[in-house]
């Protein structure tokens, strides 16, 4: 089985995007998308998206997912893929723009109507995805139904079984987000308890197999500021064997952490198509590949299509540790 990863994709910004092409050339079997996904708040053309009515909002994310969905080498590789083999997941800048806590945005009325659309055309592009981006499969105009719930409920985060014995697990780190400062580190959450809960059983019902949790923020968000999802993280990781697909950076990383019992692994490959810091500095191609097989898992990070050896990994899937 192998599987291919990315974030960070500023299909406006950089119209022209290889890593499409370099990832369909290795014939992944899955794709996920770790997060910015667009780029709501970059660059700032009219107004900032704190600016805009709800309609003009809601117009702004249908032209941004339109341009992703329509970028043809995007297109191709989704549509060489079989339904129900390409999975997504969000952060930041398409939650809202750029650090924005959930957790004190739905708190501002203005905010949680954004917020309603955000999610509204974030599920509608899963199901898009979903369908291998087939004809009508991603509504045609911004104030189609689809896309103006009357009840909207958060960001749904799966737990899909790939194979028997490898999971996905879709994490939403911007919902429940709370600050880091100014609170009590009893109160700071990046998953919220409910969906902590969700993964935790998932994982608990599938003790031998290989759990995938796709976050868009990486270990080291978890780690300085989160110490209660922190531990629970390791928790999780000590009994099942885990391993944290990230984002975010513009970069690739690889790393591992002690748990007391099974290592807590992590992949990053972000940064598919932006520059370091958006649209600044040096232009970022990065991808990622999972190869899983019975015996171990390989970790491939790519960038401008060549293999960064100094992050790449092969994991035993029975000692959970390098080989």
């Amino acid at each position: 089985m192998r599987l291919a990863f990315v974030s960070c994709i500023a299909t406006r910004a950089f119209p022209a995007q290889p890593v499409w092409d370099w990832i369909r050339q290795r014939e992944p079997d899955f794709l996920v998308l770790l997060g910015d996904n667009l780029y709501l708040d970059v660059p700032i053309e009219s107004k900032h998206p704190e600016e805009m009515s709800e309609d003009e909002f809601a117009r702004h994310l249908f032209d941004l997912y339109s341009e992703l969905i329509h970028q043809p080498q995007f297109s191709a590789l989704v549509k060489s893929l079989p339904a129900g083999s390409v999975w997504s997941t969000w952060d930041d800048h398409d939650f809202l723009w750029n650090d924005v806590l959930g957790a004190e945005a739905k708190l501002n009325p203005s905010y949680r109507a954004k917020i309603r659309s955000s999610t509204a055309f974030h599920e509608a592009f899963r199901r898009a995805l979903s369908l291998s981006l087939a004809p009508n499969s991603f509504p045609s105009k911004y104030d189609s139904a689809e896309f103006w719930p009357p009840d909207q409920n958060a960001l749904t985060t799966p737990s899909v079984a790939l194979t028997n014995e490898v999971w996905l697990h879709l994490a939403d780190v911007r919902t429940w987000r709370t600050r880091t400062w100014l609170i009590a580190e009893s109160d700071r959450t990046i998953l919220g308890m409910a969906q902590k809960y969700q993964f935790q059983m998932a994982m608990r019902a599938a003790p031998d197999a290989v759990h995938l949790l796709a976050s868009g923020s990486t270990a080291a968000s978890y780690k300085r500021h989160y110490a209660l999802d922190w531990q629970w993280l390791l928790d999780q990781a000590a009994a099942q064997r885990t391993l944290i697909l990230s984002g975010d950076i513009h970069r690739n990383e690889s790393d591992a952490f002690f748990t007391g019992g099974f290592p807590l692994h992590e992949a990053t490959s972000s940064g598919a198509a932006v520059k370091d810091a958006v649209v600044v500095g040096k232009r970022q191609r990065n991808y990622g590949l999972l190869d899983i097989d019975n015996d171990r898992i390989a970790i491939s990070l790519f960038a401008n299509n060549q293999l960064e050896t100094k992050w790449s990994r092969v994991l035993s899937r029975s000692a959970w540790l390098p080989i």
